[in-house]
């Protein structure tokens, strides 16, 4: 499944940037990320996930490898696997910075594939997930920025 938003924020892309970087910053603005660290600096991390997505509750480590990496362009891929629930994730998400006349624009495009007991729940029910996630994504990152 894929989600693709268009999220504008009152920060300039000069605060927006360095914000994207910031591992404890991101921890609090992905939602469900309940745990980051840094293993090799801007291009791989390690981090824990949790999310209840219908009935069924996963809780797995994600490997987060930053494949690309340009002015104003973040490219990455994670996966994961929660065993317990029979759970496998991987994502690959892209992130375009620009300006706007009023702060700056972050494209957001990310595609999602789960495998295992959760999807069996069915494409729509993951589907507003996703979208859910990356609505609240794009709300506290403007909130933390305006910190």
């Amino acid at each position: 499944m894929r989600v693709t938003r268009e999220i504008p924020l009152s920060a300039p892309p000069a605060d927006v940037w360095p914000a994207l970087w910031d591992v404890a910053r991101m921890v609090e603005c992905v939602p469900g990320c309940v745990d980051a660290n840094e293993i090799e600096p801007r291009r791989r991390y390690a981090a824990r996930m949790t999310q209840q997505v219908g009935p069924i509750r996963i809780s797995m480590p994600l490997d987060i490898e930053v494949t690309e990496e340009k002015p104003g362009c973040l490219m990455l891929k994670a996966k994961g696997r929660d065993t317990l629930v029979a759970t496998g994730v991987s994502v690959t998400v892209r992130l375009d910075l620009g300006p706007r006349e009023a702060g700056s624009s972050l494209r957001l495009d990310a595609e999602w594939r789960v495998l295992g007991k959760v999807a069996a729940l069915g494409h729509p029910i993951i589907q507003r997930r996703a979208e859910g996630m990356v609505d609240e994504f794009a709300a506290r990152l403007e909130r933390a920025l305006g910190r």
